[in-house]
C-alpha cells in the first residue's frame, strides 16, 4: 500500500483557494540577550583546575604553562560545544570558550596550593 494515490489528477487542482495577497510581516518580539560568559567561566574554571591538578608544577609566571592550560581548556570546551550544539555551542566555538579559558587559567595557576 502506498501513501500516494497514483490516480490523482493534479492538472485540475488550482491555488484559487489560497490568499494571493501579500503576507503580513510577523511582529518583532525582542528576544532577551543572555550572557554566557559567566557560565562558560564556571565550566572553564573546573577544567583549568583539573589541568592544574595534572600539572602541579605549572605556574602563572611561565607563559608556556599558561598557554598549555588555555589550549587544554579551550579544546575541552570545543568538544563540549560540538556535543551540545545550538546557541551555546555556537557561543563557545565563536570565541566564548577561549575567552573563558584565558580568564581563568592565569587565575588558577596564580593560586598557590
Amino acid at each position: 500500500m502506498s501513501f500516494f494515490n497514483l490516480n490523482t489528477n493534479f492538472e485540475k487542482r488550482s491555488l484559487s483557494g489560497f490568499n494571493s495577497g501579500k503576507a503580513e510581516p510577523l511582529p518583532y518580539e525582542a528576544v532577551p540577550s543572555f550572557d554566557f560568559s559567566a557560565h562558560l567561566e564556571t565550566l572553564a574554571l573546573f577544567l583549568a583546575q583539573a589541568w592544574k591538578d595534572d600539572h602541579p608544577h605549572a605556574v602563572a609566571d611561565f607563559e608556556e604553562d599558561v598557554n598549555q592550560c588555555i589550549l587544554a581548556v579551550t579544546t575541552e570546551l570545543a568538544i563540549a560545544a560540538k556535543a551540545v550544539g545550538g546557541p551555546v555551542g555556537l557561543e563557545i566555538l565563536t570565541g566564548g570558550g577561549s575567552a573563558a579559558a584565558r580568564a581563568v587559567c592565569k587565575r588558577v595557576l596564580s593560586c598557590s596550593d
